[in-house]
């Protein structure tokens, strides 16, 4: 009778937990029973070893075989237990030093041959295994780039290509295998442009993508100072956002260029944003990308795509996850479908979404900056002198209520995008006026960029012994208590009239805080709660 033991574990969401894998050698017929698993793939573990361990020449035994996965209440779902059985069997045979398994976490799926292919949400194991102290992590050799992002002194990550590999880590000897050990492991680079694609084009329905906004610049805008203003706002503030305006006037490239002035990411949320895209397998680069990432999604995007699904055998991640700590955009806004728009209600309140099937319910953070974008009316000529718009008033009120108002409410910045009128544009380092503004200022995403790091920072200081760090997510009840009593009038009056509601006082008042820093100030006067009612209530 004899026992092996390992580790291993399972993620659920982005949270990763030890798992003890025992197998157990008893006399009686050969069967090979797995328990604590409810996974098919994970129970078709049995025949991917059983073939892995022959083929290398390992002598299989014809007796009772039981492998326990503990704890049992644990979610396993997928292939990447395979290495881990194997090692505790091999420890069960007495085929390597059971000592060499402590402290060690193996994780990856086996070939056939006994080959090793490589894991999903490889950082957040390996954040998990820092966190409890952990000593060495054996993975594929594939994973071993990306295991070292994260990975310090304290921990040790080595990569196997194939079983013969884990066997010649254990301990095993020369003669227990019968295949020659890989003298040697290749060296393992990042995954190429073309192979990062191919790998992100196989992994999602194409109803969604990562857009490069390293290159795009305000300048490039002509005209639309108000609007560049307003989004300078809600990069300071971290304030959703919804452009309305004719096609082609350039609310698409207004949106994508946020990114240029928005902070760059900090060390906690770039590895939360690595670990998000770890979970679904996307490329994570060294060093870490502290860039915002900005997430554009199509109108024909599923809610599972949208909210997160089952992919292969878990549940993954979705477009709001992916958006985390970045911007969410939804170009023609109204062309969603209205189950979609509707999952954004409790995402845009908590800055979670929980994802339910019938293998779970996982939570995966969302907080993301959203920018809406629509058109007038369903023809888009409600506002153009290019041509007479051709809706009738049904249409028309279908098309705006396909936002509904609890979703509107939760918009801070609703701004109208006219048309241009000229293609004449200063140059990047003139100043041009804006009236909403009210003077004059630079354009340009360099200085935008540096007038809104000084604004995060205002807020950022205000905020240091609180548990929010921007004026969008600062609590209600510090609003009242800080802003004076007699913009606080202002706004009551507003309520008096139905104009707006209690969540729409208070995303006024965020917004003027975000103006309010943006100019230096100490706090908001009449004049930033004249230019955030404006913002919150176009036309009035």
């Amino acid at each position: 009778m004899n026992i092996g033991q390992a580790l291993t574990a399972s993620v659920s969401g982005l949270t990763a937990n030890t798992i003890t894998v025992q197998a157990f050698i008893t006399p009686g017929l050969p069967t090979f029973t797995m328990v604590g698993a409810k996974d098919t793939v994970l129970l078709q573990a049995r025949e991917r070893v059983r073939a892995a361990c022959k083929t290398t020449g390992l002598s299989w035994p014809k007796t009772r075989i039981t492998v326990n996965l503990s704890p049992a209440s644990l979610p396993k779902y997928g292939a990447s237990y395979d290495l881990a059985v194997a090692a505790c069997l091999c420890s069960a045979m007495r085929c390597v030093n059971p000592f060499a398994l402590d402290d060690t976490l193996v994780l990856g799926e086996l070939a056939l041959d006994g080959s090793v292919l490589p894991i999903t949400s490889v950082l957040p194991i390996v954040s998990h295994a820092l966190a409890t102290g952990i000593q060495r992590i054996i993975l594929p050799e594939a994973n071993v780039p990306e295991a070292r992002i994260l990975s310090d002194d304290s921990l040790s990550i080595l990569g196997v290509k194939h079983i013969q590999d884990l066997l010649r880590i254990l301990g095993a000897s020369s003669n227990t295998i019968g295949l020659p050990v890989s003298s040697s492991p290749s060296v393992t680079t990042q995954p190429t442009q073309n192979e990062a694609e191919q790998r992100y084009s196989s992994l999602t329905d194409g109803s969604y993508q990562f857009l490069d906004t390293a290159s795009r610049d305000f300048t490039d805008v002509i005209g639309h100072e108000d609007a560049k203003w307003a989004l300078e706002i809600a990069a300071a503030g971290g304030h959703h956002v919804l452009m309305q305006g004719p096609p082609g006037v350039g609310k698409t490239m207004l949106a994508s260029r946020l990114p240029s002035i928005l902070p760059d990411l900090t060390h906690e949320e770039a590895i939360e944003a690595a670990c998000i895209r770890s979970s679904l397998g996307l490329p994570v680069t060294s060093p870490l990308d502290v860039t915002a990432p900005f997430l554009n999604v199509h109108h024909n995007v599923t809610l599972a795509s949208f909210t997160g699904g089952i992919q292969g055998a878990t549940i993954k991640p979705g477009a709001m996850t992916l958006a985390h700590h970045g911007i969410l955009f939804l170009d023609e806004a109204p062309e969603f479908e209205r189950n979609v728009m509707q999952a954004l209600r409790t995402p845009l309140e908590t800055g979670f979404v929980t994802v339910t099937r019938l293998r779970g319910a996982v939570s995966y953070p969302a907080q993301f900056q959203l920018i809406l974008a629509q058109n007038p009316c369903p023809c888009g000529h409600l506002w153009s002198t290019h041509g007479e718009c051709t809706c009738t008033a049904q249409e028309l009120r279908r098309y705006r209520q396909r936002i509904s108002g609890p979703i509107r409410d939760r918009i801070d910045i609703k701004l109208d995008v006219p048309p241009v009128h000229s293609l004449a544009t200063p140059a990047a380092s003139s100043d041009t006026y804006s009236p909403l503004l009210g003077t004059h200022a630079h354009w340009d995403s360099e200085h935008m960029r540096e007038t809104v790091r000084l604004a995060r920072e205002r807020s950022a200081y205000r905020y240091q012994n609180l548990p929010w760090s921007t004026n969008a997510h600062a609590d209600a009840s510090w609003l009242m208590r800080q802003t004076p009593r007699s913009l606080l009038t202002a706004v009551n009056a507003l309520l008096k009239r139905e104009e707006i509601t209690v969540r729409g006082a208070h995303k006024i008042l965020r917004i003027a805080w975000s103006i309010s820093d943006l100019l230096g100030k100490g706090h908001p006067d009449a004049d930033d709660l004249s230019a955030a009612q404006a913002l919150y209530l176009p036309g009035n």
